[in-house]
Parts: structure tokens; C-alpha cells; sequence
């Protein structure tokens, strides 16, 4: 009898691992596929941060050739230049682990369950940052061009008064 129990115990245990690592693998596919839609976002703010750098290129370039009052004007213009250049780094090192997670679908069959949990834990970890830093690059980008805005609005008005 206690044999008994011994075999219904591990059939039990094996084949409740077996639907377990089913399970996990299903989880896994799940998140694979948000990757597909956080990559797409992140081709999106690719995009959005080529434009913002051109836009900012752009307007450095106008602000070399005029004489400007204010110091601080050139000082936010240089700060702006720094964040879109720690963006370029972000975006870069998003590729980068987008890349090597798209390469490196695990076999299961040679993963413990454990195993397969932490790569599920460390992709969504990892999809919470991107989609926290696109939110702050995204935000950081209407900034850059709310202030552009306001250095433009404030030498036109210094360029009226010059004339009076």
C-alpha cells in the first residue's frame, strides 16, 4: 500500500510539473507577443527622437548665427543636446536587448520551471523599463520643444524691441 502511495504521489508530481511547465510556456508566449507591440512602440519613439534631434540640429544651427542676450538660452540648448544624446544611449540599449531576446527563444525542454519563471519575470521587468523610459524620453521630447518655443517667442519679442 505505502508503495502505492508512493507511485500515485510522483505520477501526481510529474505530471503536475508537466501541465505546470505548459503553463509557463503559455505565459511566455504571452509575453513574447507584448514584445512584438513594445517593439513597435519603440520603432515609433525611434522615429519621434530622429525628428526631435533634427529639429533641435536645426535650431542650434539658427542660434549660432544671431546674437543672443540671455546665456541661459545656450545653456538650455546644450542641456537639450545632452538629453537627446542619453536618449540615443537608451534607445540603443533597448535595441540591443530586444535583439538578444528575439534571438534566444529557450528551450524549454531543458529549463526547470524555475528557470522559465525568471526569464518570464526578467522579460516583464524588462518591458516595464522600456515602456517607464519611453514615458520619460516622450515627456522629456515636449519639454525640449515646449522650451524651443519659448526661446523663439522671446527673441522675436528682443528682435521687436531692437527695432522700436
Amino acid at each position: 500500500m505505502k508503495k502505492l502511495y508512493t507511485l500515485l504521489i510522483l505520477t501526481v508530481m510529474v505530471f503536475g510539473c508537466d501541465n505546470e511547465k505548459k503553463e509557463l510556456m503559455a505565459e511566455y508566449d504571452n509575453v513574447a507577443k507584448k514584445s512584438d507591440s513594445i517593439n513597435t512602440v519603440h520603432q515609433d519613439m525611434e522615429s519621434h527622437h530622429s525628428k526631435m534631434i533634427e529639429e533641435h540640429n536645426k535650431f542650434s544651427e539658427e542660434l549660432q548665427g544671431m546674437e543672443i542676450k540671455d546665456s541661459s538660452v545656450l545653456e538650455n540648448i546644450s542641456k537639450h543636446g545632452m538629453m537627446l544624446e542619453r536618449h540615443d544611449a537608451i534607445l540603443k540599449s533597448h535595441k540591443e536587448i530586444m535583439e538578444a531576446q528575439d534571438n534566444a527563444t529557450p528551450n524549454f525542454e531543458d529549463l526547470s520551471n524555475i528557470e522559465i519563471s525568471e526569464k518570464i519575470d526578467k522579460m516583464k521587468a524588462w518591458h516595464e523599463r522600456m515602456r517607464n523610459d519611453h514615458e520619460m524620453m516622450k515627456n522629456e521630447h515636449e519639454k525640449i520643444m515646449q522650451e524651443h518655443k519659448s526661446v523663439k517667442e522671446r527673441l522675436i519679442m528682443d528682435a521687436k524691441e531692437e527695432l522700436k
